[in-house]
């Protein structure tokens, strides 16, 4: 009994010790564990980053492809136009060629080619016959010398016919080949004229269109020009109406003065005070009209100086108006841009969230399985009573005193699992 009782503390703090070193080698385990997990959730990003960049080229690729194919068929449409319409003109030609020479005359050369060429066979055949049939006729006996100098001298003659149709022939072929070549000059010189008439067509509509949007700017300037001719000729009728009713107060006030010469002699004070005191308003009149006057010549100067710059300034309008719609485009292909890679990013994070729901869930699994194999360790030696473990567990918690979230290299405590798995990282490395 005092064996055991001596030996039961240096059985727990061996088993004590022995699970301290389990726990380290298992938050080792799980540090490396969780190492290689964001490891291969870096990589993971990584590998989905380039495949979205790959996804990316692909599709200008295939955007690019497709503009070039669209191009190239586009091309292939024109010449194919371009062929049709080119085989109209020949056919055209051709029967333009017909109704010039007639189809007789054409089958007529066609014959008389194949005659000379016919013709040309023949006398090659007979000029080889010849030396054959004179070394006959010189051995031959003396009765059928009569007959083959007769058949000689009519294939002599037939020969002289053949000659003298291939010479018409011959003379008749080039006169239809320069009938060719004469209609074949022809084509090119209407050709030439062709093409000169397309390119003054083309150079007349340009003109055309030009001379059509000069005239609707001239329509818009003439309207403009209008209406401020309209606005200039109701200021200088306010002009003539004021000039009109200066003179007329002028008038009044040289008669006035005139009469108050008259009447300067004869009149009594009061009369002279309001004769002066009508002079002062007379006066005082006039320069306010003068001061009109002068402000509606401003004005008028002023309104032809506008005139002049109305032009400037509609172009600085037209000009800041495309602007305007070429910075709206642009903002809208930003804000498409900007949604687009707003949901590209909420899909990434709903795939992190996940992977960080997946990790959590391992790093419970491996927590638990560590609180297993502690628990069967802690239970399964030497048949020790509970009141033994219970006075080793207390006396290895009493030894070592390690927290439940609390660092094992620099033993600072730390809230849960993942603040503690992200500190061991950073600590050990």
């Amino acid at each position: 009994m005092v064996n055991g009782d001596l030996s039961s503390p240096r059985g727990s703090h061996s088993a004590a010790t022995s699970h301290v070193e389990e726990t380290l080698q298992q938050m080792n385990i799980l540090i490396k564990e969780n190492r290689e997990l964001k490891e291969a959730l870096k990589q993971t990003n990584l590998s989905m980053k380039e495949r979205f960049e790959g996804l990316t080229v692909w599709k200008e690729k295939q955007k690019e492809e497709r503009s070039f194919l669209e191009s190239r068929l586009e091309e292939a449409r024109q010449r194919v136009h371009a062929l049709d319409s080119e085989n109209e003109l020949l056919k055209k030609r051709v029967q333009e060629l017909e109704s010039h020479t007639g189809a007789g005359e054409v089958r007529h050369f066609t014959c008389f080619f194949w005659v000379h060429v016919y013709l040309s066979l023949r006398i090659a055949e007979l000029e080889l016959k010849l030396p054959i049939t004179e070394s006959e006729t010189q051995t031959s006996l003396p009765c059928s010398t009569a007959a083959s100098a007769s058949e000689v001298e009519n294939m002599k003659t037939q020969m002289m016919n053949l000659f003298k149709e291939l010479q018409q022939a011959q003379s008749k072929l080039d006169e239809a080949e320069n009938m060719k070549r004469n209609l074949q000059d022809r084509c090119k010189d209407q050709e030439q004229d062709l093409g000169t008439l397309r390119t003054q067509l083309g150079e007349r509509q340009q003109m055309q269109a030009e001379n059509d949007r000069l005239k609707v700017q001239l329509e818009s300037m003439q309207s403009a020009n209008k209406l401020e001719q309209r606005k200039a000729q109701d200021e200088r009728n306010n002009l003539a109406q004021l000039k009109d009713a200066y003179t007329k107060l002028f008038e009044d006030y040289n008669e006035l003065k005139e009469d108050n010469k008259k009447k300067e002699g004869c009149v009594s004070r009061d009369e002279y005070a309001d004769l002066q005191a009508r002079l002062a308003a007379a006066e005082q009149a006039l320069a306010d009209k003068q001061e009109r006057i002068d402000v509606m010549k401003q004005e008028i100067f002023q309104k032809e100086k506008e005139l002049e710059t109305i032009s400037v300034f509609q172009a600085q309008a037209e000009v800041y108006s495309s602007d305007f719609y070429a910075e709206r485009a642009a903002r809208e292909k930003i804000h498409e841009e900007k949604e687009r890679l707003a949901a590209q990013l909420e899909f990434v994070k709903k795939q992190n969230t996940q992977l960080q729901e997946e990790m959590d869930s391992l790093g419970r699994q491996s927590m638990s399985e560590m609180q297993r194999r502690h628990v069967s360790r802690g239970a399964s030696p030497g048949g020790s009573s509970p009141h033994q473990l219970q006075s080793g567990r207390v006396d290895w918690q009493q030894q070592v005193n390690i927290p439940e979230h609390a660092c094992p290299k620099c033993g600072e405590v730390l809230p849960d699992l993942d603040s503690l798995q992200i500190h061991i990282m950073d600590c050990i490395i």
